[in-house]
């Protein structure tokens, strides 16, 4: 073990997470995690400092080797996550880091605290890597696809055992009480963690990594104080004000309501990130300049309002098409605002460009019905066999987040076309309407995406018809005046 300690340690030293003096305060941390009495310095070659997975698998295999662990993905995440803690700074000094990096330029602290996430292997970038993306054309521009694959799946064994944990603590999964827990059965190991505070719109917040980016640098900045998810005026007071102190990232959230937000509605959160998603691409249908603000329709698969201009004139007109929004009611378009519940709501992003601010608001709403109960305004079931989940900020923003079982099925349905007797389960009515091809991979390929661009037209309260278009403007005559 002498020798894949001394790797380790040298990784950490090499890649920056350890000073080089805490050599051995950090060998005998790694001592103590393995019940080892001693060790007996060797020369190694120089390290990979880009590879943490080289030097913490083999440490990880002797832990199950000697019974420490058992040879699960629970008990060897929660393991590695100990382990790289003992090299990464306290939270305390990653903040002051993180703060003090800022005052330079402000990609710079968020530049140090992505490095440090990914070199002690918080982000799983080998498992994140393992996603299957590709672009999918479409009249909208390109969509970004991705079959995740990322999140392991939990044994039967490990399913049972989180069945049998009681806990209530940390209360959510962004909670500030995730940085350093020890995980267990049921929640994940936190120890490497860190979530930096800052001051968002007056109040405190965190900001902290992914560990399953979808995106470049995928961030997501939660409130400290556990309370609900709620879009209102406040709600674009944040964004904005986040955005203006990092100009370089992207900030959004999902909706507040089941059915349209994609998300944790039990904890305040947004999430951010340094990407040009498609709909920053999208053309639009209809612009006007008023009250100091350019508004357009952007041309999307759901109906996209886009606000640009000074930040509080951009403050102004966003909350005036929100408060409108939630109030608003079309039969002829199946919206209808209330019935024993409140049904409008809005996805809204934030972003910088150039010196003027922008807001998209995704117009959303969550009502059912007889024929469509999982959401009148959500991917209807003819699609399912692709997506059924929720479609939240990510998706609106036009990236898929499909599900893993895809990567076996789609095989199976390249198979069917071909000429093979394969069992296509969810897929039986689709392929009717596929057809073999020379480059069959590219064309499931844009039939998968062509399905999950159908599910965000679905997912739009104006259509993009020569009716919804009526409906579109009838509302924004109504924003406008009154």
């Amino acid at each position: 073990m002498n020798k894949k300690i001394k790797e380790l340690v040298q990784y950490a030293i090499q890649s920056g997470l350890t000073p080089k003096e805490d050599f051995y305060y950090v060998v005998n941390r790694l001592l103590d995690l393995l019940d080892l009495d001693e060790f007996n310095d060797v020369d190694i070659e120089r390290v990979d400092s880009t590879n943490p997975l080289l030097y913490i698998e083999p440490i990880l295999d002797y832990a199950v080797q000697t019974d420490l662990i058992t040879d699960t993905v629970t008990d060897r995440d929660a393991f590695e996550a100990k382990m790289m803690d003992i090299f990464v700074p306290r939270p305390s000094v990653v903040s002051r880091m993180f703060h003090d990096l800022n005052e330079s330029f402000p990609n710079h602290g968020t530049d140090y605290l992505y490095n440090l996430s990914l070199k002690s292997n918080y982000i799983k970038e080998s498992r994140v890597s393992k996603n299957i993306t590709w672009k999918s054309p479409s009249v909208y521009g390109d969509i970004d696809m991705t079959i995740n694959v990322s999140k392991p799946e939990k044994t039967v064994e490990e399913i049972k055992a989180a069945q049998e944990v009681k806990t209530s603590y940390p209360k959510c999964p962004l909670c500030i009480e995730n940085v350093g827990f020890r995980g267990n059965a049921v929640k994940p190991a936190r120890n490497n963690l860190r979530a930096v505070p800052i001051t968002v719109n007056g109040e405190q917040f965190r900001l902290q990594f992914s560990p399953y980016v979808y995106y470049n640098e995928h961030c997501i900045v939660f409130k400290e104080e556990h309370e609900p998810m709620s879009i209102n005026e406040t709600t674009f007071k944040r964004l904005l004000d986040f955005v203006e102190q990092f100009p370089h990232y992207f900030l959004g959230s999902n909706a507040d309501l089941p059915i349209v937000g994609g998300s944790i509605l039990s904890h305040e959160h947004y999430q951010g990130g340094c990407y040009e998603f498609p709909i920053q691409r999208a053309d639009y249908l209809w612009e006007k300049e008023i009250d100091g603000v350019t508004i357009r329709r952007l041309h999307w698969p759901l109906t996209v309002v886009q606000v640009e201009g000074s930040k509080e004139d951009v403050y102004n007109m966003a909350v005036k098409i929100m408060n409108t929004w939630k109030e608003y009611s079309d039969e002829e378009a199946e919206v209808i605002a209330f019935t024993d519940q409140r049904h409008n709501t809005v996805t809204p992003i934030a972003r910088m460009s150039g010196d003027l601010f922008q807001i998209d608001l995704a117009l959303r709403n969550n009502r059912t019905s007889d024929e469509y109960p999982e959401g009148i305004f959500h991917s209807h079931p003819v699609h399912h066999h692709i997506k059924r989940e929720n479609l939240g900020l990510i998706e609106v923003m036009g990236l898929s987040v499909l599900p893993a079982r895809l990567v076996n099925e789609l095989e199976d349905v390249k198979k069917s076309l071909k000429g093979e007797s394969v069992d296509l389960g969810l897929h039986n009515e689709w392929v009717k309407s596929l057809e073999n091809q020379d480059d069959l991979d590219t064309y499931i390929n844009n039939e998968v995406g062509k399905k999950f661009v159908a599910c965000l037209e679905d997912a739009g309260v104006f259509k993009n018809t020569e009716a919804g278009e009526v409906q579109f403007m009838r509302f924004m005559d109504v924003v406008l005046n009154g």
